[in-house]
Protein backbone atom coordinates (compact mmCIF):
# COMPACT_ATOMS: atom_id res chain seq x y z
CA UNK A 1 0.00 0.00 0.00
CA UNK A 2 1.40 3.38 -1.02
CA UNK A 3 1.41 6.31 1.41
CA UNK A 4 0.37 9.84 0.44
CA UNK A 5 1.19 12.87 2.58
CA UNK A 6 -1.33 15.71 2.20
CA UNK A 7 -0.16 19.15 3.37
CA UNK A 8 -2.91 21.77 3.34
CA UNK A 9 -4.42 24.14 5.88
CA UNK A 10 -7.94 23.85 4.43
CA UNK A 11 -9.47 21.05 6.50
CA UNK A 12 -12.41 20.47 4.14
CA UNK A 13 -10.07 19.82 1.21
CA UNK A 14 -7.80 17.61 3.32
CA UNK A 15 -10.69 15.47 4.53
CA UNK A 16 -12.20 15.14 1.04
CA UNK A 17 -8.89 14.19 -0.61
CA UNK A 18 -8.11 11.79 2.24
CA UNK A 19 -11.45 10.01 1.85
CA UNK A 20 -11.03 9.73 -1.92
CA UNK A 21 -7.50 8.35 -1.68
CA UNK A 22 -8.36 5.90 1.10
CA UNK A 23 -11.14 4.58 -1.12
CA UNK A 24 -8.41 3.98 -3.72
CA UNK A 25 -6.45 2.00 -1.08
CA UNK A 26 -3.80 4.58 -0.29
CA UNK A 27 -2.60 5.16 3.25
CA UNK A 28 -3.04 8.88 3.89
CA UNK A 29 -1.20 11.09 6.38
CA UNK A 30 -2.35 14.70 6.75
CA UNK A 31 -0.63 17.84 8.02
CA UNK A 32 -1.96 21.40 8.31
CA UNK A 33 1.27 23.18 7.40
CA UNK A 34 4.82 22.66 6.20
CA UNK A 35 6.41 22.52 9.63
CA UNK A 36 4.07 19.67 10.62
CA UNK A 37 4.83 17.93 7.33
CA UNK A 38 8.57 17.96 7.98
CA UNK A 39 7.94 16.26 11.32
CA UNK A 40 5.67 13.66 9.66
CA UNK A 41 8.13 12.72 6.89
CA UNK A 42 10.31 10.41 8.96
CA UNK A 43 7.44 8.43 10.43
CA UNK A 44 5.25 8.19 7.34
CA UNK A 45 7.92 7.76 4.62
CA UNK A 46 5.44 8.81 1.91
CA UNK A 47 5.49 7.68 -1.71
CA UNK A 48 3.88 10.98 -2.77
CA UNK A 49 3.37 14.40 -1.17
CA UNK A 50 0.47 16.66 -2.14
CA UNK A 51 1.38 20.19 -1.03
CA UNK A 52 -0.72 23.35 -1.07
CA UNK A 53 1.13 26.56 -1.95
CA UNK A 54 -0.67 29.07 0.28
CA UNK A 55 -0.36 27.98 3.92
CA UNK A 56 0.54 29.61 7.23
CA UNK A 57 3.78 28.87 9.12
CA UNK A 58 5.61 27.55 6.01
CA UNK A 59 4.18 28.05 2.55
CA UNK A 60 4.33 25.31 -0.07
CA UNK A 61 7.51 26.58 -1.70
CA UNK A 62 9.36 26.67 1.64
CA UNK A 63 8.03 23.21 2.45
CA UNK A 64 9.23 21.75 -0.85
CA UNK A 65 12.70 23.28 -0.43
CA UNK A 66 12.94 21.83 3.10
CA UNK A 67 11.81 18.40 1.88
CA UNK A 68 14.41 18.45 -0.91
CA UNK A 69 17.18 19.24 1.58
CA UNK A 70 16.65 15.79 3.09
CA UNK A 71 18.61 13.31 1.01
CA UNK A 72 16.15 10.45 1.51
CA UNK A 73 13.32 12.61 0.09
CA UNK A 74 15.22 14.22 -2.78
CA UNK A 75 13.30 12.12 -5.32
CA UNK A 76 9.90 12.12 -3.56
CA UNK A 77 7.21 13.00 -6.14
CA UNK A 78 5.44 16.20 -5.12
CA UNK A 79 2.08 17.27 -6.51
CA UNK A 80 1.38 20.91 -5.75
CA UNK A 81 -2.18 22.16 -5.60
CA UNK A 82 -3.38 25.69 -5.37
CA UNK A 83 -5.99 28.16 -6.52
CA UNK A 84 -3.13 30.37 -7.73
CA UNK A 85 -0.79 29.66 -10.61
CA UNK A 86 2.69 28.87 -9.27
CA UNK A 87 4.92 31.95 -9.24
CA UNK A 88 8.06 29.85 -9.72
CA UNK A 89 9.07 27.11 -12.15
CA UNK A 90 8.71 23.45 -11.30
CA UNK A 91 12.32 22.80 -12.24
CA UNK A 92 13.47 25.25 -9.57
CA UNK A 93 11.54 23.46 -6.85
CA UNK A 94 11.42 19.93 -8.27
CA UNK A 95 7.71 19.25 -8.13
CA UNK A 96 6.29 16.62 -10.43
CA UNK A 97 2.88 18.10 -11.26
CA UNK A 98 0.44 20.93 -10.53
CA UNK A 99 -3.26 20.59 -9.75
CA UNK A 100 -5.34 23.78 -9.91
CA UNK A 101 -8.03 24.22 -7.25
CA UNK A 102 -10.87 23.57 -7.61
CA UNK A 103 -10.10 20.23 -9.22
CA UNK A 104 -12.21 17.28 -10.23
CA UNK A 105 -12.03 13.83 -8.73
CA UNK A 106 -10.78 12.44 -12.04
CA UNK A 107 -7.98 15.06 -12.27
CA UNK A 108 -6.82 14.25 -8.73
CA UNK A 109 -6.85 10.49 -9.28
CA UNK A 110 -5.12 10.77 -12.65
CA UNK A 111 -2.22 12.68 -11.05
CA UNK A 112 -1.99 10.46 -7.96
CA UNK A 113 -2.13 7.22 -9.96
CA UNK A 114 0.59 8.53 -12.30
CA UNK A 115 2.90 9.67 -9.50
CA UNK A 116 2.31 6.85 -6.99
CA UNK A 117 0.86 3.87 -8.85
CA UNK A 118 -0.53 1.15 -6.61
CA UNK A 119 1.00 -2.29 -6.85
CA UNK A 120 -1.38 -4.69 -8.50
CA UNK A 121 -3.24 -6.94 -6.07
CA UNK A 122 -3.47 -10.49 -7.46
CA UNK A 123 -6.64 -11.11 -5.42
CA UNK A 124 -8.39 -8.33 -7.33
CA UNK A 125 -7.68 -9.77 -10.77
Amino acid sequence: MKTVLIVDDELDIVEAVKAILEEERYKVVTCGNGREALKCLEDSKPDLAIVDIMMPVMNGYETIKAIRQRTEFAELPILIMSAITPAVKGKEYSWAAYLKKPFSLSELLKQVHALAPQDRDPEQE
